[in-house]
């Protein structure tokens, strides 16, 4: 990403498309080599549940060192190339808003969408449906499908639902919500990163260790009012800088030529 960050908007977009191609092949020959050469499955003497929910945290630090590891192979086929493809083609709308405004960004984005809509929907819910088997049709059988199935509509329909989430946030019905919690997508890697941290102190056994302790809903009531807790943050935050930490970290990296921190048209 640091090689390509000086290309056009065009040359971006190019990088981000076929990033995302790459990811989707990623996906198949992964499903292909996990069929053919399936590994067997080896449980651990103490269940990880249980580490992570009682163990200290150079015991979490390495049940979570050991997943992680486990699972780069499958990042380095899709999921770093995913994360490379979005990142390459925000920085091109954020070039392509400084050039031309807002309006042209959501214009644009519209006319994407019109296109991804169908492929986008559609293709999301069959692979839901095949995700949500249960266990007597051998879900397993479906596996590989669906590794190819997630990458590929997953990125149209994201860009369907932001098109239409920014037509939906500059209606004057939605003012204040977006005024409400527009300093929060203004430091949005710092609280992405900032809300990981602060949910092992909730779930893990160094924290409250609330670890398969809480139902799926309490688990979502705890994520909304901690993200308040990160909007009111934020709110505070940008009465004394003009970007969040990380932002400010990222755009050094992304925009090496730019000796100052102002918030730009696309920020």
């Amino acid at each position: 990403m640091l090689i390509v960050r000086q290309m056009s908007v065009r040359g971006l977009m190019v990088c981000g498309v076929a990033l995302w191609a790459m990811a989707v092949l990623g996906n198949a020959l992964f499903g292909v080599n996990l069929t053919v050469n399936p590994s067997p499955y080896v449980a651990p003497e103490i269940p990880v549940s249980v580490v992570l929910a009682t163990g200290s945290f150079a015991d979490v630090m390495a049940v979570r060192l050991e997943s992680w590891a486990s699972f780069q192979l499958y990042c380095l086929w899709s999921n770093y190339l995913l994360v490379a493809a979005a990142m390459v083609s925000g920085l091109a709308a954020a070039r392509f808003c400084d050039e031309n405004g807002f309006d042209a960004l959501v214009a644009k984005l519209r006319t994407i969408a019109a296109f991804a809509a169908f492929p986008g929907i559609a293709g999301s819910l069959f692979y839901g449906a095949l995700a949500s088997l249960p266990a007597a049709f051998e879900p397993e059988r479906f596996f590989m499908m669906t590794l190819v199935l997630r990458p590929l509509f997953a990125v149209p329909l994201s860009i369907v639902l932001v098109a239409y989430g920014l037509v939906a946030f500059r209606a004057t019905a939605c003012s204040s919500l977006v005024a409400f919690i527009a300093p929060a997508g203004r430091m949005s890697l710092t609280i992405y990163l900032g809300m990981s941290l602060a949910m092992g102190l909730v779930f893990f056994g160094y924290g409250a260790g609330m670890h398969n302790q809480v139902r799926l809903a309490d688990c979502l009531w705890i994520s909304v009012v901690m993200y308040l807790g990160w909007i009111v943050f934020a709110k505070l935050w940008f009465r004394f800088a003009s970007r969040g930490p990380l932002e400010l970290i990222l755009a050094v990296l992304t925009r090496p030529n730019s000796r100052q921190g102002v918030v730009s048209v696309s920020s």
